[in-house]
């Protein structure tokens, strides 16, 4: 099964062999207020499965705000409770460097295998 499926204007994924939603939001819709009526860039909803970006955002910011609401996704599919202060600080670390870690470990693992054979 593809990453993404595309279902009408939203897109389809799964994580943990659940399925979720990704769904742009026009800016100031409810969708996208917080549980203290500010409104925020993304917001993940664990009982719709549902991830609410904010459209209208440069790729760059649609980028880091869609890592940043997967790792809460992926947080929430596998259990990972820790204190929210802690969780932003982790899902904001992941949507800033988590690609370059990423990246990075892949290069080092080729040259590595590449070695090795």
């Amino acid at each position: 099964m593809p990453l993404f499926l595309k279902v009408g204007g939203n897109m389809v994924f799964t994580v943990n062999r659940n399925k979720w939603r990704l769904e742009f939001a026009r800016p100031g819709s409810r969708n996208l207020q917080r549980s203290d009526g500010t409104f925020t860039f993304g917001t993940t909803d664990g009982g719709l499965k549902t991830v609410f970006i904010m459209s209208g955002m440069s790729d760059y910011m649609t980028d880091k705000v869609l890592v940043h609401e997967l790792s809460h996704v992926h947080a929430i599919e596998y259990d990972y409770f820790i204190p929210l202060e802690i969780e932003e600080i982790v899902c904001d670390f992941l949507s800033l460097y988590g690609r370059s870690v990423v990246y990075m470990a892949d290069d080092i693992m080729g040259r590595i295998l590449k070695r090795v054979s």
